[in-house]
Formats: structure tokens, sequence, C-alpha cells
């Protein structure tokens, strides 16, 4: 089984869209908030969530509720606003932010790893400006421009619009 935890209206083929909301992309209406999901333990091969982390009340929950639905090995896919960028702190919606290192919280070998039973290796992070070929929104286009992002990062806002995760869940 593979989730797309949030899907508000997009369709993902091969995922089962779960949201709140119940949309043509919503296969389980489901409010992320809420606890237990309904999916069985050690379940899901895949989970993708697309810009919907950021509006959950609780992390840390949040993520034991999918280590908990994930096979072990499983992939976990998460996109959220990057915490230097204006859409993180724009829409008063979102409740937390997100860096580089947010989840190496959930790595065994992270010093506060104690507070969480949740265990993922982070296998990949990548910051997305939306000036990027995936993207087609023209209006950071000069952005594409500018050499040197990952060093000037560390000194101005707004170089990047996203950061995406991937994670392994890792059982013993």
């Amino acid at each position: 089984m593979k989730l797309n935890l949030g899907c508000g209206d997009k369709k993902i083929e091969g995922f089962l869209g779960v949201d709140k909301i119940k949309t043509e992309a919503t296969d389980e209406k489901w409010d992320l908030d809420v606890f237990p999901y309904p999916f069985p333990d050690n379940s899901v091969e895949e989970i993708f969530m697309d810009n919907v982390l950021e509006h959950l009340e609780d992390v840390i929950l949040t993520m034991e509720e999918i280590y908990r639905i994930c096979k072990p090995g499983a992939k976990v896919r998460i996109n959220v606003p990057y915490f230097k960028s204006n859409s993180a702190f724009t829409d008063p919606t979102h409740k937390h932010f997100f860096t580089e290192n947010s989840f190496k919280y959930f790595n065994k070998k992270h010093n506060l790893h104690f507070y969480t039973k949740a265990t993922f290796n982070v296998v990949e992070v990548k910051l997305v400006n939306y000036s990027s070929k995936e993207y087609r929104d023209k209006k950071h286009f000069f952005r594409k421009l500018i050499p040197c992002k990952k060093i000037l990062n560390h000194l101005f806002f707004n170089m990047y619009d996203e950061i995406q995760f991937e994670l392994e869940c890792i059982k013993d």
C-alpha cells in the first residue's frame, strides 16, 4: 500500500489519497490530526506528504503514527516550505517550520532521539526554488540566475522555497 497523506486535490497513480476534505483525489477521508490512522501496523510501503506536515498539530506524534503504519524500509517523502522562505511564514495555517536538519531528530544517533519511538534515516534532503525546471512559476525566475545559492542561503532569506525530504523507516 502507498499513501498520499493530505492529498488535497492531487491524485497520484498507485497511491491511496487521504485527506480530511473529500475531493476527487480523496480515497479515504481522514483528519491527520486524529490518531490512530485507519491503517494496520506495518502495512505501508511508501508515504508521500506534499506541504501537509507544517499544518498538523504535532509533528512528533504524526511521525510516530507514520512509523507505526510503515513497513520496515518504507520510503517516506515529505515536502514542506523551507524555514527561510516567505511561503513558510505568510500562511497563517502553518504551525511548524523545517530546516535541513529537522528529520535528523528521528535518527537513533541524534542526542534527543529518546523523545520519540519513531526511527527514520534521512536518505536525501533537497532545497528547491520555484524557478527550477520542475516548476512553472515564473515569479521567481531571477533566482535561477544567482550563483552560489547554497552559500548565499546562509546569509539571505528566500533563496529557496521548499525543502524535500526522503526518509527510510528503520525497524529492528
